[in-house]
């Protein structure tokens, strides 16, 4: 397929970077920067080698919060948390027999991009339950990665003081709560499960974002960690790279050894890692309603996964995942939807 220009500048500034990184005169790249392909298609330096040392010409912004339900699936309702939490939040739509599963975005992304709202209406075809979609890119859409950072944990506070709200007005018990985040909005939800006040059932985190939380590795209560939630599961795309590299939940899924490239993505996208990032959400998608399933292997590691030899008791990775299963789980995965290739 022919580049245009646009296409060509992008893939000569990114490959002149890897160039440079595999020569060895830039051995910063993939510890000091990397670049950065968002989900409009322009490339970003995301350089989290220097902390901002003041706050003056930083945007600032907003959280909304928003909820859907079978009944009210094209329109989402806003929900604002009160201002005394003895009060009551008012909603018009959620269901008190519903679970709660939220989803929100990471860096320079939002709550209307596609695959949240694909998530959305995925859940919502098999199960009545309440979705809550977070939108906090009034502060993810900042070109300095490390402001973006920070916010997370801000929004994550928010989202608890709404998921409080909730569960006392509505008597929601924490064993119904399910948040989902890609990416930064991974370190959100983590954030999210820390403030909650009564530990909740499960936090999946898509390629939870690696740049200031696991590049350098910081404390658990600054990261997604095991901590967060009674079960932890993560989905490692670009591990090492944009996203976790180690294993830092209850259940951790590799697949395709969970990094980058991952099938199917080439090209542009290969070599800034976008694609490969992104793929943990289009697994997750795809594993809500899909026939065959995300078979996943209990294993040491990706090699002896490769050998052959762990074809045993497998479990499932995405959004049936068993909270019973622990430990690092290995798969393959097909290069186009639809990505599972069932058992071995």
């Amino acid at each position: 397929m022919a580049l245009n220009i646009f296409d060509l500048l992008i893939y000569l500034v990114a490959k002149a970077c890897v160039v440079a990184h595999e020569d060895g005169n830039d051995p910063s790249y993939g510890s000091q920067w990397l670049l950065y392909m968002d989900e409009s298609g322009y490339l970003h330096e995301m350089n989290f080698s220097t902390l901002p040392l003041e706050t003056r010409g930083f945007s600032y912004g907003k959280v909304y919060c928003y909820l859907y339900t079978r009944e009210n699936n094209k329109q989402g309702e806003l929900l604002v948390p009160p201002d005394d939490e003895n009060d009551n939040i008012e909603s018009k739509y959620f269901k008190e027999s519903g679970d709660i599963k939220a989803i929100t975005h990471g860096w320079l992304s939002k709550e209307n991009t596609d695959w949240i709202q694909n998530i959305k209406n995925a859940i919502l075809g098999v199960s009545d339950v309440n979705v809550l979609t977070v939108d906090w890119s009034e502060l993810a859409d900042n070109p300095v990665y490390p402001w973006s950072a920070f916010s997370t944990r801000y929004v994550g506070k928010y989202l608890a003081k709404i998921i409080r709200s909730l569960m006392k007005t509505y008597g929601v018990k924490n064993s119904r709560i399910h948040l989902i985040g890609h990416s930064l909005g991974a370190q959100v939800m983590g954030y999210a499960g820390m403030y909650s006040g009564e530990k909740i059932h499960r936090i999946t985190g898509l390629d939870p974002a690696r740049p200031l939380f696991e590049l350098p590795l910081m404390d658990p209560n600054f990261r997604l960690d095991p901590s967060d939630a009674n079960f932890v599961d993560i989905i490692h795309t670009c591990g090492g790279i944009l996203g976790y590299r180690d294993s830092h939940g209850h259940a951790d899924f590799y697949p395709n050894g969970g990094k980058a490239p991952q099938p199917g993505c080439g090209g542009i996208k290969d070599i800034i890692e976008g694609c490969s990032h992104g793929r943990s959400h289009e697994y997750f998608l795809e594993s809500i309603d899909s026939d065959i399933g995300f078979d996943s292997y209990p294993c040491e590691d990706w090699k002896e996964f490769k050998r052959g030899e762990c074809r045993n008791d497998p479990a499932m990775m995405g959004y049936p995942a068993d909270n019973h299963r622990v430990g690092d789980f290995f798969l393959y995965t097909n290069n186009h939807s639809k990505y599972a290739v069932g058992s071995e």
